[in-house]
């Protein structure tokens, strides 16, 4: 599986879109979603305000693509590795190498999309369904490991909130450290499995049959 790159990325040559998206997560992250105005992401992009309503009508459409675009991502990642097959271990293992290498190399700071608020504003009711989506195809990968002995008996939702909680230190991480450790997504992989797997031991060879299947696309 491909390591993640570094965060630091030439922005030279990218649209204004993608420029107002970088740098409103940038905002977002350091002021929060209500702290941030459109004049503040236009001043940080270089732009008139009026002209980032071309690209985006409002502050929210720009935290809902944020949000779209992170989920959407996850769901499909986590979609693929179900559809592969290779049994819960590996499925979870080929997951959380997927999001941590991704969380680790974005040049957005995720942090105000899950670190914060923002999915508690009533208007974000599609980062909501995403979410809830994302949490259904988690759950539902902790049951059958569960169901099939692979696992240890652990409530999924309980391990789903574990789970998360590794993930979120991932986005953290990667928003607060350009120093990426090329192991890390390895790492955390294996040290979730090793905690949900019945037999611990069965990590190197859950990490050998996922690395065979390669990372979701």
């Amino acid at each position: 599986m491909a390591a993640p790159r570094r965060r630091r990325v030439d922005t030279s040559g990218w649209p204004t879109k993608e420029l107002i998206l970088l740098e409103a997560s940038r905002l977002f992250a350091v002021r929060g979603y209500l702290g941030t105005s459109t004049r503040d992401i236009a001043a940080a992009v270089g732009i008139q305000q009026p002209s980032m309503y071309s690209h985006f009508s409002s502050k929210q459409a720009i935290a809902e693509e944020l949000l779209r675009r992170d989920l959407t991502a996850g769901n499909a990642a986590l979609e693929r590795v179900a559809a592969d097959g290779g049994g819960a271990p590996v499925e979870l293992y080929r997951y959380l190498h997927w999001e941590v290498a991704h969380d680790l190399a974005t040049p957005f700071d995720l942090r105000s999309l899950y670190l914060g608020p923002l999915l508690d504003q009533s208007e974000f009711a599609e980062g909501r369904r995403l979410l809830k989506r994302y949490d259904a195809l988690m759950r539902s990968i902790v049951e059958r490991g569960v169901a099939a002995g692979d696992f240890v008996e652990i409530d999924p939702q309980f391990a789903k909130r574990l789970i998360d909680g590794v993930i979120l230190e991932a986005i953290r991480t990667g928003a607060l450290d350009n120093r990426v450790d090329d192991d890390e997504p390895d790492l955390t992989a294996s040290f979730v499995l090793r905690a949900l797997l019945a037999k611990p031991s069965r990590v190197p060879s859950v990490r050998t049959a996922a690395r065979t299947l390669g990372a979701p696309s």
